[in-house]
């Protein structure tokens, strides 16, 4: 199962394309990728062809039993930098906002037992 991640930017962030915003996903991007995800970027586009591809701030990421601890700190992190920032998780056909490391574990491991279940319902 995947886990769809959006960054919501807070009503004080720069603008999305912006160079500090858009330098603020890559790093995110970079430290979840050194952390050992495998992230698959969604609605990466390119404003000019000899530009830097503009973030959308959406991954997607597999679903495993450590994601919530991995995903903490560096999203944790990022939500914290700015009042108001939100992270959109979307787990199948649940979908949900947090605006803290916390609520991010949480969820995750919500999500994780769900697909615990449907998958030993499948194999029963």
């Amino acid at each position: 199962m995947e886990l769809h991640i959006s960054m919501i930017p807070s009503p004080e962030d720069p603008p999305c394309r912006s160079d500090g915003y858009q330098s603020e996903l890559r790093d995110l991007g970079l430290t979840l990728k050194a952390d050992g995800l495998e992230l698959r970027e969604v609605g990466t586009r390119s404003v000019r062809p000899d530009c830097l591809p503009s973030l959308s701030g959406e991954w997607r990421i597999q679903l495993g039993a450590t994601l919530g601890t991995i995903l903490g700190a560096p999203v944790g992190s990022w939500l914290q930098a700015r009042r108001g920032r939100t992270v959109r998780l979307t787990i199948g056909k649940m979908e949900a906002d947090v605006q803290t490391a916390d609520q991010l574990e949480s969820v995750i491991k919500i999500a994780k037992f769900y697909q615990d279940v449907a998958e030993n319902d499948a194999n029963a």
